[in-house]
């Protein structure tokens, strides 16, 4: 904020605002005690992750949904969040350059706008985030690179079928 002011003349009252700030629509979702926001554009669905799909993953990294393979991440073992999961774990179906992946969360929290604050230089090097920022509790949310998962849920499950049909 700057002030300029001139006796007789008036006052002139500038803000400036970072460029780097903006503002997107997200998806807030809970994983242990950390809250995450996923871009709203790049959400298609959230289904429930039922108990045989549970069991299931635990060999492989990847839901049939509805006869379509959907490899998935499970954000508490990608960010190494410690504890165990939730009785009942939600799967977030996100999309982005017409590959599909899910994203494992304990806890769907709705729509949320928020403010894009970008990560230090010293954070450059954390895969799967892009940003962060404040909720209204005054709690940090990071903001999910949903490019960098559905890559990263895609390359395994690729690989995954590709040891599969060498033992096979």
């Amino acid at each position: 904020v700057n002030l300029d002011s001139t006796a007789g003349k008036g006052t002139t009252v500038s803000i400036r605002f970072p460029l780097t700030l903006a503002i997107i629509d997200g998806f807030l979702v809970g994983v242990g005690k950390s809250s995450y926001i996923v871009p709203l554009d790049m959400v298609q669905e959230c289904i429930e992750l039922t108990e045989s799909d549970r069991q299931l993953s635990r060999d492989r990294s990847y839901l049939n949904l509805r006869g379509e393979v959907l490899p998935f991440v499970m954000l508490r073992d990608h960010f190494e969040i410690e504890g165990s999961g939730t009785r009942r774990e939600n799967v977030v179906v996100v999309a982005c350059a017409g590959q599909k992946a899910g994203l494992v969360v304990d806890e769907l929290m709705g729509e949320f706008q928020t403010v894009i604050k970008p990560l230090g230089k010293i954070f450059s090097t954390l895969r799967g985030i892009s940003g962060s920022t404040i909720l209204g509790s005054g709690e940090v949310a990071l903001i999910l690179d949903v490019p960098s998962l559905v890559q990263q849920a895609v390359n395994r499950e690729s690989q995954h079928v590709s040891t599969r049909q060498l033992t096979h």
